[in-house]
């Protein structure tokens, strides 16, 4: 049998779908480490419990019975139950958040506005008290945590080889994506008949969440200074709800068109009108993120335009997916590549995904 200590997020469900599909949800043991009284996202009936509890020992009992245990979104806060711990397999599946934010990662995340505007002037005495619990209580176990790490799981290598030069890992690459709701090919029946009309001026979808590290604002300022005209829809149903606010005040310099805030929650069948109704998406972030959104987009031939910073880049280069710069919205041409929806078939059909998840967890 094998553990995976999850997050109470939404793509657990599907993670589990996927699990009950090929018969594997009874030899997969699930725990969703919270601190709430019930579970948000997650619909399986799982136990969860607060990480160092009594009742979250009790839910994962000894470790060490199990062939393999999975570790989804591996945040300092683990890193003394690692290290007290022991494991026959240890595995890590990486979330984005767990890898670029650590406070001992140095990476370079943010635009100069969002810099110098935001995270400068942001201090909260939430960010104090966690920074300053994860170096009292966690940090001094963190090189023996992750040296126990046999396998990081993702589907980039180029974000694999980012955690192992930029952390004491002896651990090797294992590929592994976390699926959407509705797999690739399943959008074709939802868009089959559908025929989408260019907006004017267009529509774009700026980022997929109220996170900081998509540098809402440098994009807008660019699109500002290059007098892109345009209508802007910025999701912010999920994240920070100050960053959001902050956004909501400070993005009013853009005259090139109507700025809309989507902060209402949406089902998969929403999000996916709403995602297709655009022309456009916009990621100005650094750091590998929304992927369920780019590749959603790319698949249903749209264009996506990102942050030529970006750290994935040559990932989606090296899988023949096309991506455009900034400078291409100045093109009133808004028709994408067409070979990225069988690129994305060829990486990330439902069927390569069953083979993978027979692989890992069988």
């Amino acid at each position: 049998m094998n553990l995976h200590i999850v997050p109470d997020n939404v793509f657990i469900n599907k993670f589990c779908d996927n699990l009950k599909e090929l018969g594997l949800l009874e030899n997969n043991k699930i725990v969703v480490r919270s601190n709430k009284k019930k579970l948000q996202y997650i619909q399986y009936k799982v136990p969860f419990a607060k990480l160092y509890s009594s009742a979250f020992r009790n839910h994962t009992g000894d470790t060490q019975q199990y062939e393999r245990v999975y570790i989804h979104q591996f945040t300092p806060l683990l890193y003394r139950w690692v290290a007290n711990h022991h494991f026959k397999e240890l595995n890590w599946m990486v979330w984005g958040a767990d890898l670029y934010n650590l406070p001992s990662v140095h990476a370079h995340l943010y635009e100069k506005l969002t810099l110098t505007e935001y995270i400068k002037r942001r201090f909260t005495f939430q960010d104090f008290a966690y920074r300053a619990k994860v170096a009292i209580l966690h940090d001094v176990y963190r090189n023996k945590a992750y040296a126990k790490v046999k396998h990081v799981l993702t589907w980039m290598s180029s974000e694999y080889k980012f955690a192992i030069d930029h952390l004491s890992l002896r651990a090797t690459h294992q590929f592994f994506f976390y699926e959407n709701q509705m797999p690739y090919q399943a959008l074709d029946k939802v868009i089959e008949g559908k025929t989408h009309v260019i907006n004017d001026p267009p529509k774009y979808i700026l980022g997929n969440s109220s996170t900081a590290e998509l540098n809402h604002l440098d994009a807008l300022q660019w699109m500002e200074e290059n007098k892109i005209k345009s209508k802007i829809y910025i999701p912010v149903s999920y994240g920070d709800t100050a960053y959001a606010r902050f956004l909501k005040k400070y993005s009013e310099f853009y005259k090139g068109g109507e700025i809309e805030f989507v902060d209402r929650y949406m089902n998969f069948n929403e999000y996916f009108e709403f995602l297709s109704g655009a022309d456009g998406l916009i990621m100005n972030n650094i750091r590998p993120q929304g992927y369920g959104n780019i590749l959603m987009m790319m698949y249903l031939g749209k264009k996506v335009f990102m942050n030529e910073k970006n750290i994935s880049l040559p990932e989606l280069d090296k899988n023949g997916l096309k991506w455009y710069p900034f400078a291409e919205m100045k093109n009133k041409d808004l028709k994408g590549s067409e070979d990225n929806k069988s690129a994305v078939q060829t990486i990330l059909s439902h069927e390569t995904l069953l083979k993978v998840y027979r692989d890992l967890f069988g």
